[in-house]
């Protein structure tokens, strides 16, 4: 049992040096847990992460609250000991929670599944507890620190972020949990400076048998990955062979042999030879993209590439200047170079598979990789296409998952920046005058990506002031839909060359310049020409807006502002919905209506962890409801503001940094380390009149965020053509000035309840994150709605309404200091 110490004031600097560790191990967990979500999940779901780590840290302020007592502990004994079970329950509940049979494609056909959430919310909240339990009793213990306790705060959890960028390198995902319950042990070493020789024995022992387990690496330590995902489901047919396993900072890539590893997208029906031998290359254990075999050009097995639809390029284009984007295991490669592309660029922005593809498998592949007209771009898609100078006569969006599992809308909350308007207006300005992009994607009735591809490009087309009626061009396989677009209009003999590819090889025209209604639907037929009538739908801008507005599935152009480009369902369609889906409503848990009910139950178990404790705790107290309000009321508009930004932040530096682990990382570190340093000079720059002080900095701080919502898009423009190094740091002093500032509003806050209400201060802490659990889910399905900016434009007005809830200071302005 902990011994009370009521005279125990100082705060010593081990203990600070503790609050770091273990402010970097709860960090380094936070993002590392995004890691296992993308793995085992599809999809990294840092919203839901966030909003699970501040539950734990709200359901700990709301412990202390209820619990008046557990203030008057001692300091060092309940340091060292809420740090250490943070360092057990990390292996303890991941175990736990690698161990349940939970799978979000699941949900759509098992409801158990709702509740496997609640237990991963349940599970994953208890580290986060503890570590939360620690700052906060610390910053109750020494309220008149908390500028320099939550400084160490945000810089370990700042650091906490860039050690979970290497955390993956050595022993990959066997080597991470245990890694960070390493870390977090080592915290309470300086927690327990005081404590008794057993307990520091008791550490030792446990650090010694951690880094044992580390070194080791067993197999029960590494992510489970759901049996739905692409490598499990190729694992499972006969005669599977797994090769090998690769790690990045980014990324998991498996290299297997497997009789589903047969890839050659719309493959025409006249071609009766077998395919050339092929091996799978899974990201991630999800999509699964193929390695074709070849020994040189002469092979007869290399005669299917002449069969795919998107070889109908070559025929428009003879020897072209050709970059590739996004080819993963290198079909689309292989074809250009046995066609006969002068130049070669390949857009790549996973350098690990280019390594693999140079080394590991540079025999099987045929050295491809190494042919002089081959270059690369490693580099995220949309930087490489700014950071490019040339022009192309040809562009190819490489079509890579085998199983077309990404265009089911199953995870539409994903963000895909490659597909939109903005991204199609970049393509156009690489494109030489007579150039063309080719684009290939599987069907998928009724159609929904098919047509929203052809819409956003409709788009891009028309801002350019080309016409989209004479630049484009369509064919039909039995599986696939392939569009190309040409800068210049297409010529009668590019429509004959198109006409002969097609009745060649049976694919169906579904549009040309000119085409006439006979003409399509023949080889593989629907009931109706449905592709055909929908694109002469959306070339015509009347019925466009018509058909956007009726269709039963969101088509509309999609922008770099709300990037969701597989997300279809449409909240105003959501009875014709149910009834087209057999009056079942678990298929409609996909895209924002997953993130409704995850706020939903966010909400609930957040009320009953923090809010219910506190509404006990404020009946038993002899103030005023006025008081507790204003508490309520400006520590969450704060918190709804901080995470607005961050969400947002996060998700729009995806595309300018290029990855979600490297946005995650750079702009938490931006965020906390600038916040920080603002919560550490806060009370000197804001002196002695500090509730008239902290309003001018509200102020600012919903100036400066109004300002980010004109100036982002623009610097970003600029500057996404620097290499990753440039660009990280370029991010840091972008978000420098804004964290700064927004790093004085909860120190401030808390000041001032030092001064005048004391016993609040939890409540503070517990309704800050509160408002973080919700709004970080909130975040996403506001940009759902109304895209990114509508998301800042509501941070700034958070702050802005907090200027109206200071009254808890009402005992005058000045401070204690």
């Amino acid at each position: 049992m902990l011994r009370r110490n009521s005279s125990r004031n100082s705060f010593p600097n081990s203990l600070l040096v503790g609050i770091f560790l273990i402010s970097s191990a709860t960090l380094c967990l936070e993002i590392s847990l995004t890691r296992y979500f993308s793995i085992s999940q599809e999809y990294h779901f840092a919203f839901l992460v966030v909003s699970i780590a501040f539950l734990g840290y709200g359901a700990s302020g709301s412990l202390l609250s209820l619990f008046k007592k557990l203030a008057s502990y001692d300091l060092d004994k309940f340091l060292s000991s809420s740090s250490f079970l943070f360092s057990l329950t990390i292996p303890i509940c991941f175990l736990l929670c690698n161990s349940i049979p939970f799978d979000f494609i699941r949900i759509s056909w098992d409801k158990n599944q709702i509740f496997f959430i609640f237990l991963y919310y349940v599970l994953l909240c208890l580290p986060f507890f503890f570590a939360g339990l620690t700052i906060s009793f610390a910053i109750t213990k020494a309220s008149k620190l908390v500028n320099k306790i939550y400084f160490f705060d945000l810089l370990g959890a700042g650091s906490g972020t860039l050690i979970a960028a290497c955390v993956f390198l050595l022993k990959g995902d066997r080597g991470v949990i245990i890694s960070i319950s390493f870390l977090a042990l080592f915290s309470s070493f300086f927690f327990s400076i005081r404590r008794s020789i057993s307990f520091k024995i008791l550490l030792a022992s446990l650090l010694v048998i951690e880094a044992s387990v580390f070194i080791t690496s067993p197999s029960w330590l590494g992510f489970r990955i759901s049996p739905f995902k692409a490598l499990p489901v190729a694992m499972k047919y006969p005669g599977a062979d797994h090769r090998f396993t690769r790690w990045n900072a980014i990324s998991r890539i498996d290299i297997l042999e497997s009789p589903a590893v047969r890839y050659a997208p719309g493959l025409s029906l006249m071609y009766r030879e077998s395919l050339p031998l092929q091996l799978g290359l899974s990201i991630d254990g999800g999509e699964l993209t193929a390695i074709t075999h070849f020994k040189n050009l002469q092979e007869p097995a290399l005669g299917f590439l002449r069969s795919l639809p998107s070889s109908l390029a070559y025929s428009l284009v003879k020897h072209p200047r050709t970059l590739i984007i996004e080819p993963k295991g290198g079909l689309d490669v292989l074809a250009a170079y046995a066609f006969g592309a002068s130049k070669i660029k390949v857009i790549e922005s996973n350098p690990l598979i280019v390594k693999i593809l140079r080394n590991e498998l540079r025999s099987f592949s045929g050295s491809l990789y190494f042919k002089e007209n081959i270059q690369f771009g490693l580099s995220h898609n949309r930087a490489a296409l700014k950071q490019e100078k040339d022009t192309y006569d040809l562009i190819i969006f490489s079509l890579t998952d085998v199983f077309g599992a990404s265009g089911t809308g199953m995870y539409g909350f994903g963000e895909n920046y490659l597909y939109t308007v903005d991204s199609f207006a970049d393509i156009l300005d690489r494109m030489s005058p007579a150039g063309l992009v080719s684009m290939t994607m599987y069907l998928l009735p009724p159609p929904r990506q098919e047509l929203r591809l052809l819409a956003t490009w409709i788009e891009a087309l028309e801002q350019s002031k080309i016409d989209p009626s004479s630049s484009l061009l369509a064919i039909r396989s039995w599986g696939t839909i392939s569009y190309f677009i040409k800068k210049s209009p297409f010529s009668q003999e590019d429509i004959q060359r198109l006409k002969n590819f097609a009745e060649e090889r049976l694919f169906d025209l579904v549009y040309y310049p000119g085409i006439k209604t006979e003409e399509v639907n023949i080889h593989n037929r629907f009931d109706e020409p449905l592709y055909h009538n929908y694109t002469l739908q959306l070339l015509s801008s009347l019925k466009r807006k018509e058909l956007y507005k009726n269709y039963l599935f969101q088509i509309s152009p999609v922008t770099d502002d709300r990037p969701f480009f597989f997300n279809f369902f449409k909240l105003d369609k959501i009875k014709t919905t149910y009834n087209s889906l057999g009056k079942k409503w678990l298929p409609l848990l996909q895209g924002e209506f997953l993130i409704l009910l995850l706020l939903m139950q966010s909400f609930i178990i957040a009320f009953v962890l923090i809010f219910l404790p506190l509404i006990v705790f404020r009946k038993t107290r002899n103030r005023g409801r006025g008081v507790f309000l204003k508490v309520f009321f400006y520590f969450s508009l704060i918190g709804m503001a901080f995470m607005f930004v961050e969400i947002t932040l996060i998700q729009k530096f995806i595309l300018f940094l290029g990855h979600p682990l490297y946005s995650i990382s750079i702009i938490i570190f931006s965020l906390l380390f600038s916040s920080g340093l603002g919560s550490y000079f806060s009370k000197k720059i804001l002196g002695q009149d500090l509730r008239k002080n902290l309003k001018g900095c509200l102020l600012l701080c919903a100036g400066l965020i109004a300002l980010y919502l004109f100036l982002l898009p623009i610097l970003q423009g600029w500057l996404i053509g620097l290499t990753l190094l440039f660009k990280i740091i370029l991010a840091f002093f972008i978000i420098f000035p804004l964290g700064f500032l927004m790093g004085f509003p909860f120190p401030s806050g808390i000041r001032l309840l030092e001064s005048h209400e004391k016993m609040l201060i939890p409540w503070a802490w517990a309704t800050n994150a509160f408002s973080s659990v919700i709004n970080s889910i909130s975040a996403l399905m506001i940009a759902f709605w109304g895209g990114y900016n509508l998301v800042l434009i509501l941070a700034t007005g958070g702050y802005l309404l907090a200027l109206l809830f200071l009254g808890f200071a009402g005992h005058g302005n000045k401070t204690d200091t």
